[in-house]
């Protein structure tokens, strides 16, 4: 069925450059040429076929609703002047990407981050209560449980040596220590037993819970409208500092663009 329809479509006339008639709505026509975008050579058969019968498919349809929205809606200038407006944002929003895209550095040095963070600290203030801590489960059954749980509230141990512990001992992280957590996520893997008022930092927990014992030790509390540790929010800095970047490269650009333009006298204002 789609061979036949292309081959009905290969015989009629073709106009100028713009190949087979595909398709009519009305006075709207669609050239094989108009399918430049989809297919460089258009193909009639195969998957291409079914791509192209599928794209005429939805321009037809397109086409018939246009057909009766020019005939029912009055064109007072409005719509070409914001098609024209469209146009032109669209242009110069292509031709800048295009710019920033060959200068714009995306390179950000850990210490410009910092230096960021230190500079701005009250765009870092937190919402919310945040914690980091430790939380570790084992089988309670273990003959060395207590010492276990001294060594998940040893503040002088590296989580790396810890980590080793855990796993020589068969232990299970429930929340990585390297993370900071808002109270609320805390509070429900820990099933509402926490005070939030009580949460501060050295703050310690045990509780038995499906078979395993719990150790939970608070290693750092951040309150509400305090500053945020640093690697809560490094990677929005560097956001912060490429959008900062590229608005200043997007400034210059169009500056460079319009003394262009003034360099070669093609900037005339007539308005008295």
């Amino acid at each position: 069925m789609v061979v036949g329809f292309f081959s009905s479509c290969e015989r009629e006339e073709k106009i100028a450059d713009r190949g087979a008639l595909l398709a009519e709505v009305a006075d709207k026509k669609l050239y094989e040429s108009d399918l430049s975008f989809l297919f460089q050579n258009p193909n009639f058969d195969g998957d291409s076929a079914k791509t192209i019968s599928s794209y005429i498919s939805r321009w037809v349809r397109e086409q018939a609703i246009l057909v009766e929205a020019e005939k029912n809606v009055e064109d007072t200038g409005d719509i070409n002047r914001k098609v024209s407006n469209y146009r032109e944002a669209l242009l110069s929003y292509t031709y800048e990407k295009k710019r920033l895209d060959q200068i714009v550095d995306t390179a950000i040095l850990r210490m410009e981050v910092e230096a960021f963070y230190e500079e701005q600290p009250d765009q870092f203030l937190a919402s919310e209560k945040h914690i980091q801590l430790r939380l570790v489960a084992f089988d309670p059954g273990r003959s060395n449980i207590w010492p276990l749980r001294n060594e998940v509230y040893n503040r002088d141990i590296s989580e790396r040596e810890l980590e080793e512990i855990v796993e020589l001992n068969e232990g299970e992280w429930i929340l990585n220590p390297y993370f900071w957590y808002n109270f609320n996520i805390v509070d429900d893997v820990t099933e509402n037993r926490l005070n939030q008022d009580n949460i501060t930092a050295g703050y310690e927990f045990s509780y038995n819970e499906d078979g395993k014992r719990y150790f939970l030790k608070v290693l750092g509390v951040v309150e509400e409208g305090e500053p945020m540790p640093f690697m809560m929010v490094e990677d929005k800095i560097r956001q912060l500092i490429y959008i900062q970047r590229r608005n200043e490269l997007l400034s210059t650009i169009r500056n460079e663009a319009y003394e262009k333009q003034m360099r070669n006298q093609q900037v005339k204002i007539h308005f008295p």
